[in-house]
């Protein structure tokens, strides 16, 4: 792509500058300790309560013998770092995980050489743990266990709109134990993952349909779809959750659109010029439209300067690429001690990352930062009978390869997606009301655009865990509601012809 060849421009420098439920039967897949014991290391014994799949925060008894006598030790637990990968803050590239060990504790070998100490189970990714005892750097005993899954639904009922939160602990790093999908109905609304989050995360989906009881099942998938013959699958020895949930009459008393809160997003520190300049805004963050207060200290005296706002323009699927882009927002004059204050009105652009330059000439004297955050601008109508013509207009959507995109359900249910870079974060998106009269839950979650090619595919999928897992900024969901009034279509369907051509 051209960007390739165009990242060294102003706005990039800004960007590097820092980068009712039931319980699941769970099956248990037998771990091998002996296999993992390193040459001269004795054999760890680790006891738990066997009648469920260790967890964490679950107590375990460790002991060992024939070690060293009258040594005080290291109990080591071994496990993975690393998740997500963003670079230069826009590429996506996947997941990776580095080995690293942690320390549990410290425990006493007594002068008969036997060790016999308890520890807790750490809130880990799941999958096989090295369990060591170290003295002095060497290895002297190894066990391992398997850190399994817990799956928890909470509320267990509630009218339309209810927001329901899964509650995952102990999903895996490694490809076929990432990733789970969850099924409302029968119908996908979208993954889990805690790829960077050491296993937990929270999925949010939210309750719709009729009043009554509704199925939700948590399947494994590690390419974000839900694999159906799970007991013939390699990983077979995984959980297959299940719940209900009850919903009641009425709805829930939340707006018919709004973007949930943005969480802090992430901002380079402001940078110094030479002569000692320095710019800061506040807030650092908001959607188009925001005020701000600029306040640039150490600019030369009674000296007029621009206020240069940087963006990114272009396209990823037109074959022109894209490249950095600068605006001149005004013209300013700085007082006689060098300081300059002033109110800006943030413009309407992509989501994301924008620098803020203070230039005199060519000269860049200091540069700030701020984030456009994604706000919904309207939703037209919000009720008419089935069939209806809807609207939804966003402002703010990004442009990296993984806040690109927002990815539609509708009734929990697989729609479509939008995209934001190519209309600078305007974003018009329609579609047809449907469904028996009611109201019908619409809503828009963060996906991943595009990543390295080979890895999983996940991409353009609704990400459920996008509040603590989502790559990069953790954008949040937008919600929508419409009503589904009884009567005929407002705009008649034309008949299908088998050639939509004039």
């Amino acid at each position: 792509m051209r960007a390739a060849t165009v990242i060294g421009a102003a706005l990039i420098v800004a960007l590097t500058a820092f980068a009712c439920d039931r319980t699941a039967q769970t099956s248990t897949k037998p771990v091998d300790t002996s296999a993992t014991q390193g040459s001269g290391a004795k054999r760890l014994t680790l006891t738990y309560d066997k009648s469920r799949k260790p967890i964490g925060g679950m107590s375990v008894e460790a002991t060992a013998e024939g070690l060293p006598p009258n040594r005080k030790v290291n109990l080591v637990w071994g496990t993975v770092d690393g998740g997500w990968v963003i670079e230069d803050y826009f590429h996506f590239r996947g997941k990776k995980y580095t080995e690293t060990t942690k320390t549990l504790g410290k425990a006493d070998v007594d002068a008969n050489g036997r060790l016999s100490t308890r520890f807790t189970i750490p809130e880990d990714y799941g999958g096989v743990h090295e369990v060591l005892v170290t003295d002095g750097g060497a290895t002297i005993a190894q066990g391992g266990i398997e850190v399994g899954q817990t799956f928890e639904v909470q509320p267990a009922e509630g009218p339309v709109g209810t927001m329901i939160e899964l509650r995952v602990t102990g999903l895996g790093w490694r490809t076929m134990d990432s990733t789970w999908v969850v099924n409302w109905d029968n119908q996908e609304v979208g993954f889990v993952s805690a790829a960077s989050t050491r296993g937990s995360a929270v999925a949010r989906f939210r309750a719709t349909g009729p009043a009554g009881d509704h199925a939700i099942n948590v399947l494994t998938g590690y390419m974000g779809q839900g694999y159906l013959n799970h007991e013939q699958a390699p990983n077979a020895y995984l959980p297959v959750p299940g719940f209900t949930f009850h919903v009641t009459p009425g709805r829930a008393s939340v707006p018919a659109a709004y973007a949930e809160p943005y969480q802090r997003q992430p901002v380079p520190p402001s940078e110094v010029g030479a002569g000692g300049a320095r710019a800061d805004v506040a807030p650092t963050q908001g959607p188009g439209g925001t005020r701000a207060a600029l306040n640039v200290t150490g600019l030369p005296a009674n000296a007029d300067i621009a206020l240069i706002w940087g963006t990114f323009a272009g396209s990823r699927v037109s074959g022109n690429g894209f490249e950095p882009q600068e605006t001149e927002l005004a013209r300013l004059k700085t007082g006689p001690d060098g300081r300059l204050t002033s109110t800006i009105t943030i413009p309407d652009d992509l989501g994301g990352l924008h620098s803020l330059s203070i230039r005199s000439g060519d000269a860049t004297l200091a540069r700030t930062s701020f984030v456009i955050e994604t706000r919904v601008v309207s939703m037209t109508p919000a009720s008419g009978p089935a069939g209806t013509p809807v609207t939804i207009h966003l402002k703010g959507v990004g442009w990296t390869e993984y806040d690109n995109i927002y990815v539609g359900t509708y009734d929990n249910a697989y729609m479509g997606y939008a995209c934001g870079f190519n209309t600078q974060g305007d974003v018009v998106i329609h579609f047809t009301a449907a469904g028996a009269p009611g109201v019908h839950v619409i809503d828009f979650y963060p996906g991943i655009y595009q990543g390295p090619e080979g890895g999983q595919q996940l991409y353009r999928l609704p990400q459920l865990t996008y509040a603590d897992d989502h790559p990069g900024n953790r954008i949040p969901a937008l919600r929508f509601s419409f009503e589904v009034t009884p009567g005929p279509a407002r705009v008649p369907v034309p008949p299908l012809t088998g050639n939509t051509r004039e």
